[in-house]
């Protein structure tokens, strides 16, 4: 219909045809559009919530074959100093729990600072030892001798392998030592005890009992209860942090990310502009539209690594698959601001975020000035994304450390060196939102431009054979938090739809020939708001309901195996 009915405003530009750069000003083509814009929305939501029901069966199943030890156990935070034992903690919430011999056991975190020192350094002199034999056998092999290691500056070589030994040895006894003091000095309240740990219980049902109290002591600040992540998963080093300090880590850690937003765009336009000044001839033409996507896809690809850098040093993180879901959180705003609405913030990021603070009235006017023209911008983007996806399909990372390693250990064992792949871009919570802002292209650019739409669906098409084939067959499992990367994926969604009712009504007011098409389109932009209110409130699925936790089904279902204990590695003995 652009095509056709628009009055050709593209002249030339022919890729502009079939997109709103073919409509003129003032055409009732228009008003077609508000209502293709409204059937867009109500298409979208209704997948939406279609989507979160199908998805609900899914994450029952994944809480019922929850592995006992962890559906069990519950995390918590903020003891108060009386409770800081294992003792005093384990009868505080037998007492609270209604019955009898509900707690099987309780952990508050200990200060294991010299502990820990002396068994990371144990581990990597057993880990020195293996690789020194697996390099003897490598010599065998050549007909060398034993590796050594020292002899530089007039030194005396020494055998790597007795070396080790001796000090595996010196350090055994020194390691049990200390833990059995850690021990004895966690008997006493406070002290060594820090302020969380774990509970574990006999039954599911009172560790959900115990999860859904609220009001436990008159300070709510107090006995924070969670779910707790998987024992392997759990970054034990975050367990050990000051509370002061992790105060002041996270006013940091927030400054932090505010100026990485300011300073994104700045470094996105000096990439694309290197890429700008390269002459490559005859290839020029093709350079030129490859050239400014290029820049954007290389900080898209380097920004994962700055975030997930600063939530490590900054915040208290607990588990590896929350760090993802953190990332995933925080790098689709970064996504949603610096790829989908690039052309609208241009240059200069600070007057769009004041704009946008101070007169957000004036957002739908600005985005609709400078949307509609950046729709070849964002086909090239989508195209870009075959070779990039297709690059992840080689694993070529993995694949260079796997070569590497294999020259001194085993095949399995280089293999299980080389696993897994960068978490920072490669993560869940990296891929959720890189996927969520693919579909936004689609959605906000699709109406303006329909060869977006059906690029955007070969994309993903296109992802769906890959992904469908490296997540089951070639990656490594990954801790699993049963679907919390979903429902957050369905939310930003809506809120990118949200924005695309901003932006046509936007346009519909800039473009129309009168206000008909922009109140058609208006109250759209209060529909999504309120469906995605609905949304969060009216499916129930963190926690299994408490008729599911005695119905049958639940207390056959074939339990999952965990590997890990709720105690910080260096204090469990063997």
């Amino acid at each position: 219909m652009n095509c056709a009915f628009g009055g050709n405003m593209a002249g030339d530009d022919h890729l502009s045809y079939f997109s709103f750069g073919n409509v003129e000003f003032g055409s009732w083509m228009y008003w077609v559009n508000s209502f293709v814009s409204w059937g867009v929305v109500l298409v979208v939501t209704s997948n939406l919530y279609d989507g979160q029901r199908k998805f609900l069966p899914h994450r029952y199943a994944w809480l019922r074959k929850m592995a006992e030890k962890r559906a069990n156990t519950i995390m918590v935070d903020h003891i108060p100093e009386h409770l800081r034992s294992d003792a005093k903690l384990a009868e505080f919430f037998e007492k609270i729990i209604p019955g009898d011999n509900n707690v099987k056991s309780a952990y508050v975190t200990k200060d294991t600072t010299h502990l820990l020192h002396l068994s990371t350094q144990l581990k990597k002199d057993e880990a020195a030892l293996h690789q020194a034999k697996a390099q003897w056998v490598k010599n065998e092999e050549e007909g060398k001798g034993r590796p050594t290691m020292g002899g530089s500056c007039g030194g005396r070589e020494v055998d790597c392998i007795d070396h080790y030994t001796k000090e595996i040895q010196d350090l055994q006894p020194k390691v049990a030592e200390e833990r059995e003091k850690v021990q004895k000095e966690a008997e006493q309240v406070g002290g060594v005890n820090l302020n969380n740990g774990f509970v574990t219980f006999n039954d599911r049902m009172s560790a959900e009992v115990a999860l859904r109290l609220t009001g436990i002591t008159a300070d709510k600040s107090e006995l924070i209860l969670e779910p707790p992540p998987e024992p392997s998963d759990i970054q034990w080093a975050d367990f050990t942090q000051d509370q002061t300090a992790r105060q002041g880590r996270e006013i940091l850690g927030y400054a932090l990310t505010v100026g990485l937003y300011f300073a994104y765009m700045p470094i996105v336009v000096a990439v694309t502009n290197l890429a700008d000044v390269i002459d490559l001839g005859a290839l020029d033409t093709v350079w030129d539209s490859v050239a400014p996507t290029l820049g954007l896809q290389i900080m898209v690809a380097f920004l994962p690594t700055f975030l997930i850098t600063i939530y490590k040093f900054c915040f208290t993180l607990k588990a590896a698959a929350w760090a993802q879901h953190k990332l995933q959180a925080w790098y689709f705003w970064f996504q949603l601001f610096f790829v989908c609405l690039i052309a609208a913030i241009g240059t200069n990021v600070m007057q769009f975020t004041d704009a946008m603070f101070t007169d957000p009235f004036s957002m739908p006017g600005l985005l609709a000035d400078t949307l509609p023209s950046a729709t070849h911008y964002y086909m090239n983007y989508l195209v870009m994304q075959w070779t990039t996806q297709a690059l992840v399909l080689t694993r070529y990372i993995p694949l260079s450390k796997f070569k590497f390693f294999s020259k001194i250990f085993s095949e399995e064992e280089a293999k299980e060196l080389a696993e897994p792949e960068d978490q920072d871009y490669y993560g869940l919570g990296s891929r959720s939102a890189q996927f969520v802002t693919f579909a936004l292209i689609g959605i906000i650019y699709g109406t303006m431009s329909p060869p977006v739409t059906v690029i955007s669906c070969i994309t993903f098409a296109f992802m769906r054979l890959i992904y469908g084939y490296l997540v089951v067959f070639a990656e490594t499992k990954k801790p699993d938090l049963g679907g919390v990367f979903w429902v957050t994926m369905l939310y930003h969604t809506f809120i990118g739809l949200l924005v695309y009712t901003v932006v046509m009504t936007g346009v519909f007011y800039r473009r129309g020939n009168d206000a008909g098409p922009m109140l058609i389109s208006l109250p759209s932009i209060f529909y999504v708001l309120w469906s995605m209110r609905r949304f969060e409130s009216q499916f129930s699925w963190e926690t299994l309901p408490f008729q599911e936790l005695t119905d049958e089904a639940t207390l056959k279902a074939t339990k999952r195996e965990i590997k890990g204990e709720y105690m910080q590695p260096e204090m469990i003995k063997g």
